[in-house]
């Protein structure tokens, strides 16, 4: 809810001293790394469980927390566990933290377990069960004044009244309690969210029943009023639903493939999931992978690179027996570790959805954020000035009508609309092998006119690569030790080289390092041993081909790799966009322009031999120009364009790696299917700007007929739920028909 909160200068202040005291047991250290998940000495990375969240306002509130607090610097929720992913200065305590979350209404949990949740969710059944049981029981015990009856019967209307009164009594003080407690947390923390109109509709609709009631005039809108609370409280079921379907951090079940190296007793190697790693597994973490979880060095040393993780790039040098946090990337040699705490792929999504994003925040929401937030004070205007007609028309009537108004035009549809039509989106996408970093991306879709490809790795397959030997002066060992540096390698054509001789011997390599886009370079028996492009060894290129060299001392070998192009996406892309919108950025020579010439690029949109700092300028020059960039390659030396692109795609091509600076990821096979799902992402901006009108135009509907004073409390109270089915209804059966007619297609 983007505009719905107007934070002053001072909002969020810290209470007072009498309760400083309340989470003092968070800054001892045994009790701390309980839920650290990350620290250095800039910043700390905690994950806590907050019951109070329950709605879209609560997400909106608790991820602009930095606005609250400067020493907050990301937030994260994820809707359906109920849990926030919090990044703060290491000078904020984390007992200050939890002051800070109490303060605004979200006291963490720090006794949460799956009985927990458990006992929460059944909570939530009885609030439920308590209003249902009240609601029913009141209609039974009104019946005779819904036909006119209860006059004959004074007494007995005042006895069912009473009862009514009774029965309303749990309905207020235990099913509508989070209501009254959301409004008042929010209205203390200076802002308003979705549950201050609902809340002023219950205290209007429940204030004149009580008057009724003890005035002698029957039961008032008892019914009406346990009704809403009843009708309320199924919104809110179905709306954590679909929060739930949506999952906000993507769980690892709909996100890409992560898998790792996991050594066994007899040192082979398999490849696991992570989600099937154990505390006391070992694994190997090769040069550029994410360490998956929280594990102990075993190997003398390694550099990781946290910048996953902090943002920040410089690696640093981790000796044996330290503790390296998931999320972080080694970097050079290879390293064993021993796992520590188990893991999912849902945190390393988490963290990268948390990376900077380069664009702006996604236009649609803030068109829908600036809608709601002037609905909403258009809402109480009607109100009030519907109270001021009311009272020279009928004064009985007032607050049957505001409590109408205050239901009926609820923007809860309006909220949901653009969460659930771009997660919808993203959802469809996932399923055909697209894998979008967040809502943002799925905007930028619809603005793309210009497609960017690499070359090696992306339009070749590296996994078809046909290898000849032209020269070879290695002796067998040496030969190996070159194998063992291509399996450390996250180049494709070292990928091919190290797929093509699967039996080699693993031999114990030191001081790696890779240039990206260069090769790389390791130590074997004090020889220093280079493998890469013709002038990373210093040689002259040969242009027979994809090339790679092999350098020890004075002896060489020299490899051609002859590429195997993905030619049904290539066509594809070329039909869709048209050749005089799609350029080439390769890193090697040109020996395959004539290729690319031939299946339909243009001789001006082809470019070789760039560095990756210039792949990245050839983005920027385009984006002078007007053009809206969609850049894709494999990754390995496309961190730069893949930043600077307004959509950054990177290929996937095995389970181990994948690029935390892309904005999307690609699996390799559906690369053919871009042209449709890019028309998928297309659409969901049309689709979203339909549930916007239904919103709108049913807000507007219910508001004519409630200021008229023909709509009572309870049919509000049905009609607004029933409004978030249909736009959720809606989004869900126009995304899935258009996703299943283009892949028909």
């Amino acid at each position: 809810m983007g505009a719905f909160y107007q934070y002053e200068p001072m909002a969020g202040s810290k209470p007072g001293k009498e309760r400083a005291d309340q989470y003092a047991f968070l800054d001892l250290p045994e009790i701390r790394k309980r839920y650290v998940s990350f620290e250095n000495e800039q910043q700390v990375r905690v994950t806590l469980s907050l019951p109070a969240i329950h709605c879209s306002s609560c997400i909106y509130l608790l991820e602009n927390l930095p606005k609250l607090e400067a020493k907050v610097l990301r937030v994260q929720v994820h809707f359906a566990r109920k849990e926030a992913a919090v990044v703060f200065s290491s000078e904020f305590a984390l007992s200050e933290l939890a002051l800070l979350l109490n303060y605004i209404g979200y006291p963490p949990d720090f006794s949460k377990n799956e009985q927990g949740q458990s006992k929460q969710d059944r909570t939530f059944l009885f609030q439920l069960g308590i209003a249902g049981f009240a609601f029913g029981s009141i209609m039974l015990w009104s019946t005779p004044d819904y036909f006119g009856l209860g006059k004959e019967n004074p007494k007995f209307r005042d006895f069912t009244a009473l009862l009514s009164f009774l029965a309303s009594l749990p309905v207020l003080l235990f099913s509508a309690r989070p209501y009254f407690i959301s409004a008042y947390k929010a209205l203390r923390s200076k802002s308003i969210n979705l549950d201050v109109p609902i809340t002023l509709g219950i205290i209007a609709l429940y204030t004149q029943s009580v008057l009724q009631i003890f005035s002698g005039k029957g039961a008032g809108y008892m019914d009406s009023f346990a009704g809403f609370i009843f009708f309320l409280l199924i919104g809110k079921w179905f709306q954590n639903l679909t929060y739930a379907s949506l999952s906000f951090d993507r769980d690892f079940s709909s996100f890409f493939p992560v898998a790792i190296q996991r050594i066994g007793t007899d040192q082979s190697k398999e490849t696991v999931p992570v989600e099937q790693l154990q505390i006391g597994d070992l694994i190997e973490v090769r040069n550029e992978e994410i360490i998956p979880c929280d594990s102990e060095l075993l190997s003398e040393e390694a550099f990781i690179d946290y910048s996953f993780v902090t943002g920040e790039a410089l690696p640093i040098l981790i000796h044996k027996g330290a503790l390296v946090y998931a999320g972080g990337q080694v970097q050079g040699l290879s390293s064993r570790m021993l796992v520590k705490a188990s893991t999912n792929r849902s945190h390393l999504t988490q963290l990268w959805n948390e990376t900077k994003d380069k664009t702006p925040k996604n236009q649609l929401i803030r068109y829908q954020d600036r809608m709601a937030q002037y609905f909403l004070v258009i809402l109480l205007f009607i109100a009030a000035s519907s109270a001021i007609c009311w009272y020279w028309i009928d004064p009985s009537a007032i607050f049957r009508v505001v409590v109408a108004i205050l239901i009926v035009a609820c923007p809860c549809a309006l909220a949901l609309s653009a969460p659930f039509t771009l997660g919808n989106a993203m959802r469809v996408l996932g399923n055909a092998g697209l894998y979008l970093k967040n809502t943002s991306v799925v905007e930028a879709l619809t603005t793309i006119d210009t497609i960017v490809l690499d070359k090696t790795g992306t339009l070749t397959d590296p996994t078809s690569y046909k290898i000849s030997i032209q020269s070879n002066q290695l002796q067998e060992q040496e030969f190996e030790v070159f194998v063992n540096m291509a399996q450390q390698s996250t180049h494709p054509l070292s990928r091919a080289l190290a797929q093509a001789y699967p039996e080699t011997n693993i031999i114990e390599l030191s001081q790696i390092e890779e240039l990206k886009g260069q090769g790389i370079k390791a130590v074997y028996k004090q020889k220093t041993y280079l493998l890469g492009s013709a002038d990373f060894i210093g040689e002259k290129q040969l242009g027979k081909g994809s090339e790679l060299f092999m350098k020890v001392g004075t002896q060489i070998a020299h490899l051609v790799f002859t590429s195997s192009w993905r030619t049904d996406a290539i066509h594809a892309i070329l039909e869709q966009h048209g050749a005089a919108n799609c350029y080439v950025l390769s890193g090697d020579h040109n020996q395959d322009k004539a290729a690319l010439l031939q299946l339909g690029f243009l001789e001006s949109q082809l470019y070789f031999e760039l560095s990756p700092q210039q792949k990245a300028d050839q983005i920027q020059a385009l984006q002078k120009k007007g053009k809206q960039v969609l850049y894709i390659g494999d990754g390995l030396n496309d961190v730069g364009a893949l930043g600077c692109a307004e959509i950054g795609i990177a290929l996937s091509e095995d389970m181990f790696r994948f690029t935390p600076s892309s904005d999307a990821i690609l699996e390799a096979q559906a690369l053919k299917m871009l042209p449709q799902l890019l028309s998928i992402g297309r659409y969901a901006k049309r689709v979203l700007q339909i549930c916007l009108a239904f919103s709108l135009s049913y807000n507007i509907f219910g508001l004519s007929i409630a200021i008229s004073g023909q709509l009572t409390p309870l049919i509000a109270a049905i009609l607004m739920p029933i409004s978030s089915i249909t736009i959720v209804l809606l989004s869900t059966l126009l995304i899935q028909t258009k996703f299943k007619r283009t892949l028909k297609s």
